[in-house]
């Protein structure tokens, strides 16, 4: 039955590449559009510009802001130019006429919202019938916040990083979370479990450490892993991300963070839309290797090992999940379709995305599992005392999985939508209403099943997950006044997670309901999120300086609570119940003092409060003596910067700023056995940076780009909130071991992080790395050490020690084909974990290790025409068998993986 599934899956992942190559060729074929006349009003129309003399691509940044065109150039045409600016009135024409002067630069205005430049004649500059330069959209300023290029993290004095969807694309990988891979600082937990992501920012992670938004708005809940403790997720679809924009260190915007943020945009026009059209169509299709269909819940897999005390030797496990596919076997597929339509004051974007997988299957190479000989006679304690067994077996690999074999609950299917519109009102006026919807079924287990080598590997029932998002966005920015630039947004994120039962027969039986082994009984949570912000920036000009003024307020609703069912089946391990409110006012201020001189300043206040809808009857949590239901707290977070510009394509930075995290719902509702303080107050993050900025040209050779990026961080945290073994009273004066949620003294991150870049004639080379130099946690002053505490969910937080990452790529044939990879190595936990100081007893959260490893991927596209673009990539080249760092489960990676796929935008 098995062997028929995987065929039949095989054959359809055949007939959906089939169709998709039938379908992009009839479309290519079968497509006639009109161009429109260009709109002149983008050339025409005067402004008010304000545009200081300076590097060119500071002064074309400005121009965008000011103009609110999209202003697109390739990178290096701006690199260690500079500019005589503009300040007046003057038509766009003009005013980009007087800002390129000397550059050697021409423009054009393809369309109404666009401005392209580029070196006249050049071969990346075409001539348009109508005598105008037309370049294809390489690098993009103006037209909205945040970082939009890979060249503006060089540009930007802080801790910052851009993944692009170029990179997205050609590093999707198996999961959603293997797309911040390469990033440094920035890791993704537990990716193998489940369809969600848990973003680690510099070994902070969880509990709203580093809030992830999508468009805006955020989506995020905690889900219960037994003894293991909780993971945080946020759901989405890089299939429809356009771009993800990083800031690491306590953020004073509207959503805060302490360890850094993640802001991520969905796909829009100008990602569909080709440079001088007006409407566009991008459908994508292809398929992967290395997977085999979900088998019947009730599957047993992996090598079997004993507990030291039993004396039994290991066995081999059944043969089945070692049937791992050809090496291009098609075996999963995915698709996608995009539409974009724009006008002078209208653009509107649609899209949908299927993607189907199986299990996949581990690697070949690597510390697969494998016994030892018999190590007897030893010593075998318990929490009873000790004995001599004479029979004792390990497991020398890193989990119970063997060679190639197929990984258990790792299927994932995805399906979702996107729809956007926005209106080009007159003086800088526009009104966005976005949607995004996300369903998917995946493999999900209790982490806590598969978190020690004597626990055998089995299918469980698959999960699911829901997210509905919509979003209203307005913005102000009038070219006549230099003092508004508003944006206000209001958002509302809908979420439901739906697990199988962990219940037995005993409690389903009485509800009337079937036995949970036999059929899939889903209990779960649902989360409803909602917020607004609104944020405006003035800018005046001084004797003493240029000023800036960015303000604004935000404010955050948090409502979860299980299903009914949920609070029946799962007591007292049931999901958190309450409601969490947080509001927020900030302010920063940045002064130019001389033309190589920059202060920053800001003041961010913030409150909340929270609610615990739980009762008795859905955790012993609520027992304990000295529980409260309500919980608040305020505080405010100050910030002050510098930055230096000794030379043109130069720049030092340093700053000093604070940060607040209020408790999650999870550390102030009651869930499980755990006890929550009364005294719980926020963590307070304590963050120095210093950095450095630098970019030049003809260096190595005429031509060449060079991009630096070096940053050293201290981030101290103190009332660190942390879950410990503490002694704790129930009603009725019963004292007994129990775990309790507080406050500790204090948590410190310190490191070191490089971004590089280098560029010449097609060729492109990207560093990253990061080291961590300490990390210590502190329950109190005087009890400082280089470990995760015992119980707390940190334990399996640390990042590796360090980490590296090359991507180079190649273009070739008049850039027609590029070919290229990534090298990765990931080494060893920075810092290792408390153990438990009573005999026999095993750690609370059992540390899930890694052993240091290299991937390699490969990618290679080639663009058959104007239209089709195919793409071949492949995942861990060298079928490395491997554990990814921050896991809660001892569950191996995917082993090679192959990809082809097309893409055709008309």
């Amino acid at each position: 039955m098995r062997n028929s599934d995987n065929a039949v899956r095989r054959r359809v992942a055949r007939k959906t590449l089939a169709a998709a190559l039938m379908l992009t060729s009839a479309i290519g074929a079968g497509w006639v559009m009109s161009t429109p006349a260009q709109a002149q009003s983008a050339a025409v129309e005067t402004v008010d510009f304000k545009v200081p003399a300076g590097p060119l691509n500071q002064a074309l940044a400005a121009f965008g802001r000011q103009s609110g065109l999209q202003v697109t150039y390739l990178a290096a045409s701006a690199t260690g130019k500079t500019s005589p600016g503009i300040t007046g009135r003057a038509t766009r024409d003009e005013a980009l006429a007087r800002i390129l002067a000397g550059s050697g630069l021409a423009f054009s205005f393809p369309n109404a919202t666009t401005a392209a430049i580029g070196a006249a004649g050049s071969p990346a500059a075409p001539v348009a019938t109508d005598g105008s330069t037309v370049l294809d959209v390489i690098d993009v300023t103006g037209g909205g916040g945040g970082i939009r290029s890979a060249e503006q993290v060089f540009e930007t004095p802080a801790a910052v990083s851009y993944i692009s969807q170029q990179t997205i694309e050609r590093f999707r990988g198996s999961s959603p979370g293997d797309i911040f891979r390469g990033t440094p600082g920035v890791m993704s937990a537990e990716s193998r479990n489940g369809a969600a992501i848990d973003i680690n920012i510099r070994g902070m992670q969880g509990m709203g450490r580093v809030p992830v938004t999508i468009d805006g708005a955020m989506n995020s809940t905690t889900a219960y892993q037994g003894y293991q403790g909780v993971s945080n997720r946020s759901y989405v679809d890089p299939d429809l991300i356009g771009g993800i924009d990083i800031s690491k260190g306590p953020a004073s915007g509207p959503f805060g963070g302490i360890g850094g943020s993640v802001a991520m945009r969905t796909i829009d026009a100008n990602d569909i839309i080709k440079d001088g059209k007006n409407i566009g169509l991008r459908i994508k299709g292809g398929v992967g290797t290395n997977t085999s269909s979900v088998p019947d819940r009730g599957t047993l897999g992996g090598m079997i090992f004993f507990l030291p005390n039993i004396g039994l030797p290991p066995r081999p496990g059944d043969a089945a999940g070692l049937d791992k596919p050809g090496l291009l076997e098609a075996t999963r597929g995915y698709g996608s379709a995009a539409a974009a339509a724009r006008g002078d004051n209208y653009e509107v974007v649609a899209a949908y995305a299927r993607r189907e997988n199986g299990n996949y299957h581990a690697g070949t190479h690597g510390p697969v599992a494998a016994p030892s000989g018999n190590l007897g006679p030893v010593q075998v304690c318990d929490t009873f005392g000790c004995q001599t067994q004479n029979n004792v077996y390990k497991n020398l690999g890193l989990t119970n999985y063997r060679r190639g074999e197929e990984v258990l609950n790792t299927s994932l299917d995805t399906e979702s939508w996107l729809a956007k519109g926005k209106l080009l009102f007159g003086d800088g006026q526009s009104f966005e209403l976005g949607y995004t919807g996300f369903r998917s079924e995946q493999g999900d287990i209790r982490a806590s099943i598969m978190s020690d080598m004597s626990s055998r590997p089995v299918q469980n029932w698959l999960a699911r997950a829901r997210t509905d998002t919509g979003t209203a966005t307005y913005a102000w920015n009038p070219q006549d006044n230099d003092l508004v630039d508003l944006k206000a947004r209001l958002w509302v994120s809908a979420l439901e997670t739906r697990n199988p039962t962990t219940a037995g027969r005993s409690k389903t039986t009485p509800l009337g309901l079937p036995n949970p082994l036999l059929e899939r009984i889903l209990i779960g949570s649902d989360t409803l999120m909602w917020g607004g912000d609104i944020g405006n920036t003035s800018l005046w000009q001084t004797p003493l300086g240029d000023v800036s003024l960015h303000y604004g307020a935000s404010y955050l609703s948090e409502d979860a609570r299980p299903t009914e069912l949920t609070r029946v089946l799962e007591y007292p391990y049931g999901p958190r119940n309450g409601t969490r409110e947080e509001t927020a006012v900030y302010a920063n201020a940045e002064w130019k003092a001389l033309d190589w001189l920059t202060f920053d300043a800001g003041l961010r206040y913030q409150s909340y409060n929270t609610l615990d809808r739980s009762e008795a009857r859905d955790t012993n949590g609520k027992l304990f003596i000295g529980q409260t239901d309500h919980r608040d707290g305020s505080g405010i977070a100050p910030a002050i910067g510098a930055v230096v510009t000794p030379m043109d394509g130069m720049q030092l930075f340093a700053r000093y700023s604070e940060g607040l995290r209020s408790p999650a719902l999870s550390e102030s509702a009651s869930m499980a056995f755990t006890y929550v303080t009364p005294d719980i107050v926020p963590e307070r993050a304590h963050n120095w940076e210093l950095g450095m900025n630098l970019m030049r040209d003809n260096v190595v050779a005429t031509g060449d780009e060079v991009w630096l990026k070096l940053g050293w961080f201290d981030n101290r945290v103190t009332d660190y909130i942390a879950r410990r073994v503490v002694d704790l009273q129930y009603t009725g004066g019963i004292v007994t071991k129990g775990l309790a949620v507080g406050n500790i003294d204090e948590a410190r991150f310190r490191g070191i992080e490089f971004t590089g870049h280098y560029a010449l004639a097609g060729l492109s080379l990207d560093l990253a790395a990061n080291y961590y130099t300490d990390i210590e946690f502190c329950p109190t002053a005087s009890t400082c050490s280089n470990s995760t505490l015992y119980g707390d969910y940190a334990t399996n937080q640390v990042p590796p020690e360090y980490s590296v990452s090359l991507t180079v790529s190649q273009k070739l044939f008049d850039e027609a084909l590029t070919i290229g990879g990534r090298v990765s190595y990931i080494g060893p936990k920075a810092i290792g974990s408390d153990q438990p100081t009573v005999q026999g007893a095993a750690p609370f959260i059992l540390p899930i290790n890694w052993d240091p490893y290299t991937l390699v991927d490969l990618f290679a596209e080639y663009k058959v025409n104007d239209t089709l673009t195919a793409e071949l990539r492949v995942e861990n080249v060298a079928d490395q068998y491997y554990v990814d760092p921050l896991g809660l489960s001892n569950v191996p990676g995917p082993g090679r993986t192959i990809w082809a796929g097309l893409t055709a935008n008309f």
